[in-house]
């Protein structure tokens, strides 16, 4: 049913949901690196470090690098943001770089964002 309203919204949202969003920042996220034309990447697949299963918001595994997404709100809990810490100092140690960028970060300053992660990407990929 090609005219069927809020189909053009609805092949938008599924078009932006292919790399698995969990939430409307990471979708955003995933909107720059698309149009940023940045590729080698996946959303929400799991790492797995001495048994500790870990979803990164985005991962580049051939750079082993991660991209996090924070938000005020849901990073406000207490157990919420020392987990996260606990997260980012196990993939560091075992060799992850970790960029962490918050949603005002991606909303307002998108080209700050690109520009971070073509750094850190460039940089990883001479090592």
């Amino acid at each position: 049913m090609p005219a069927r309203v809020g189909n053009l919204e609805r092949r938008r949202l599924l078009v932006e949901s292919r790399a698995r969003p969990w939430s409307a920042a990471e979708r955003r996220l995933h909107r720059l690196l698309w149009q940023a034309r940045i590729t080698g990447w996946d959303g929400n697949q799991p790492v797995v470090i001495d048994g500790v299963k870990i979803y990164p918001d985005v991962l580049f595994a051939k750079h082993r690098l991660i991209l996090e997404i924070d938000g005020r709100m849901f990073h406000a809990e207490r157990e919420i943001f020392e987990s996260d810490r606990r997260r980012q100092n196990l993939l560091v140690v075992n060799g992850w770089c970790v960029l962490r960028f918050t949603v005002r970060m991606i909303e307002d300053e998108p080209e700050v964002v690109i520009a971070t992660i073509r750094a850190a990407l460039a940089m990883l990929a001479s090592k």
